[in-house]
Parts: structure tokens; C-alpha cells; sequence
């Protein structure tokens, strides 16, 4: 069986071989499962040592992306060309954003079955862009993606606020594309650290995300830290320019304790980071189903978030806030700081929702849900071939 897949997230390629992103894991793992035959076309990215090799089986295509300004027709023929050479041949097409919406009326047109995939709110996205033309394409987008959810065959949603803007009539999933493991011990040993915290003289926040745009609201976590005293200091994990956000920092004369560490390398440094700080944060302004919240919580951290997306389902409605508000943010953070009952309190909650996010059992959900469709194309793949013959 062969599986188009066609994405707007960033792969690469290094020293002759192609590589997916964190964000791509589950995705890989699970049409490498139930498909022999893949083709991946997705935005071409800058390589990280932290992606993860595709196997040199599969075909992958690598385009620059189709909304860079002045290249736009230059990009969109090249997809185009490498997409009626690839779908007509397939069995099946996955599709993600605008590239996976320009496959998705390929397929339409060769008459293939579709699988589109909704990890988030693309009017959130993009409307929270710096780049007006992005912006300006917010609501276009949005009904090229409700067009696509709605018409799609099947249709894998990450969250239920998702299924609710960009409804389907057809069959659909919803379940978390996020992988995390439950240990036990995890919340013994974050138990201990907030028991200890008396012992320090700082109190260290994190978080995760892009530090190119606004898109995960660093600036806002910034501009609280200058209405907290010197023993709170941010650490920030993420690949991107943060000029901006040195600038915003030296402006507030907070720069000294606000750190960036780039990308660490693989899971387990994360978890490694996550468990030598006191709070994460996620001061978003639109999510789908974060996958580093769920990571946090995955490993007991407390957790102050705004109420975007997914988030209002991870995180307790007295930990949110509203997205931009840093001094309710700087509040809650001095709150949280100040109360050990508070920290093993969030911890201890935090922790027993994520035992719902577990591996083990979404694994289940989604093997079950991917696995019909595959039977589904078999059984038609059968019926064709004995017709023909």
C-alpha cells in the first residue's frame, strides 16, 4: 500500500539523508506501521541534530515553503509537479496545512482517499504572525482547512475544540499526536524538589517553544519577570532568532535572568531540564494539544498557561490566564514560587491528568483507527485486482 504524505512542517536532509522533526515522531511511527510504501513531501528546514533520520526506503520530497513572498508561483509549481507525479500512483493521501490542501484536491481529482490531519487552529496561527501577508491569509486558510476536514474520508483531530471549528461528515479521530511515558518515580522525585525548594535561593522557570514569533508567548513571560524579584530566573528551550526578545529583556533590565539554551538534544535532556525546574510555563496564544505541556506534566512540573486551545483541557482554570496578561502571569508565578502546598498540589494534579495522555493507551486508539484504514484499502486493493482479473 502507498501512502502520500504531505505536510507544511519542516524536514531536512543532512550529509544525503532526510530527517523529521520532534513534532513529526508519532506521525512517522505510525504511517511507518501501517504502510509499506511511503512517499513524505514536506517543507524544506534547516537540519537539527535533534531530527530523526527517514529511512532511506521511502521517497522524500523537500519544497521551500509555498507562502515565501515573491516565490510563491516558483514554489507552488514545483509541488504541484511533484504531486501529479506521486498521487495518481497512490492508495492514500495524508494531508497538514496548505501543502496538504493542495494534495488533498489532487486527490480529489484522481478520485484517492484522504486522511487529514488537524493539530491546531490555522486562523490562531497565522493571525498571530508578525508577516502581514500571513495574517492577511488567516481566513482564507481557515476555509481551504474546514473545506478539507469536511470533505476528507477520515480526519484525525488532536483535540475536541478542533472537531468544533473544522467539523467533518466523515470518519474521524480524536486523539493527542503527543508520546509520553508514566513512571511513578517521576512524581516521587518531583515531590522531593518542591519539599526541598526552601534549600535554594532561586526559583526557575521554564519554557519550550520557537523563539523566532510571538507564537508562544515568551515576550509576555518576559515582561512578567520584570515585575518579579531577582531569586526568579527563566529558562528558555528552542531554536530560533531571539534578537527580539534580548531586546525586550535589556529594555526591561531583566536580561540577567532570562537564559536561552537552544535545542537540547533529544528527549531525555529534555526531561532532563524539565526536572531541574520549579515551574513551566506555556503563555501561548494559540495551541492545538502542546505537546511540551504535556511533557511537563508528564513529569509533575507545575504549570501556569494562558487558556488557548488544548491547554483548556491539560490545565486547571485557576492556572491560566489570559494570553498577554503578564501581571496576572507574574502573579501567579510569584504565587506558585512563594507556596510549597501550592507547588506539590499542581504537581500531584498535573501529574495524575497526564496518566490520560500515556503512550500505551493513545497508542491503542490511534493503532486502532489507522489500522481500519488500512484494511479499508486492502480489502478494496482485493476487490479491484480480482475485478481486473
Amino acid at each position: 500500500m502507498k501512502l502520500v504524505f504531505v505536510t507544511d512542517n519542516g524536514f531536512s536532509s543532512h550529509n544525503n539523508s532526510y530527517y523529521y522533526s520532534g513534532a513529526n515522531v508519532q506521525h512517522y511511527s505510525t504511517v511507518t506501521e501501517f504502510f509499506d510504501d511511503i512517499v513524505f513531501i514536506a517543507r524544506d528546514s534547516q537540519y537539527e541534530p535533534s531530527s530523526s533520520m527517514i529511512s532511506s526506503k521511502y521517497k522524500t520530497y523537500l519544497i521551500k515553503s509555498i507562502t515565501s513572498k515573491g516565490n510563491i508561483l516558483r514554489n507552488y509549481k514545483k509541488i504541484d509537479k511533484i504531486l501529479e507525479e506521486t498521487i495518481p500512483n497512490s492508495d492514500i493521501i495524508m494531508c497538514f496545512g496548505l501543502n496538504g490542501y493542495l494534495a488533498y484536491k489532487k486527490a480529489k481529482k484522481y478520485g484517492k482517499p484522504t486522511i487529514t490531519f488537524v493539530g491546531g487552529c490555522v486562523y490562531e496561527i497565522l493571525i498571530n504572525m508578525d508577516s502581514k501577508f500571513k495574517r492577511m491569509f488567516a481566513p482564507i486558510m481557515m476555509k481551504l482547512i474546514k473545506e478539507m476536514a469536511k470533505n476528507s474520508d477520515y480526519v484525525h483531530y488532536v483535540d475536541s475544540f478542533l472537531y468544533d471549528r473544522y467539523p467533518t461528515k466523515n470518519n474521524y479521530l480524536i486523539c493527542s499526536d503527543s508520546t509520553i511515558e508514566i513512571d511513578d518515580e517521576v512524581l516521587v522525585s518531583r515531590i522531593k524538589r518542591i519539599k526541598s525548594s526552601d534549600k535554594r535561593n532561586s526559583v526557575v522557570v521554564g519554557i519550550i517553544g520557537y523563539t523566532h514569533n510571538r507564537i508562544k508567548g515568551i515576550d509576555t513571560a518576559i515582561r512578567a519577570f520584570s515585575m518579579l524579584g531577582n531569586e526568579y530566573k527563566l529558562q528558555v528551550v528552542g531554536r530560533g532568532d531571539h534578537t527580539w526578545l534580548d531586546k525586550i529583556a535589556r529594555n526591561l533590565k531583566v536580561e540577567n535572568r532570562i537564559e536561552f539554551l537552544g535545542i537540547l538534544n533529544g528527549r531525555s535532556e529534555i526531561f532532563k531540564w524539565l526536572d531541574s525546574i520549579d515551574i513551566y510555563l506555556q503563555p501561548s496564544l494559540t495551541e492545538g494539544m502542546p505537546r511540551a505541556t504535556l511533557e511537563a506534566i508528564s513529569r509533575g512540573c507545575p504549570v501556569i498557561s494562558t487558556s488557548v486551545g488544548g491547554l483548556v483541557t491539560l490545565i486547571n482554570e485557576d492556572d491560566r490566564i489570559n494570553t498577554g496578561d503578564y501581571k496576572n502571569l507574574a502573579y501567579k508565578i510569584d504565587l506558585f514560587g512563594k507556596n510549597r502546598h501550592l507547588l506539590l498540589e499542581k504537581a500531584v494534579r498535573n501529574y495524575s491528568t497526564a496518566k490520560s495522555y500515556d503512550s500505551k493507551k493513545l497508542n491503542k486508539i490511534r493503532n486502532n483507527f489507522y489500522g481500519d484504514i488500512a484494511k479499508s484499502i486492502q480489502k478494496k486493493n482485493f476487490k479491484r485486482e480480482n475485478n481486473d482479473s
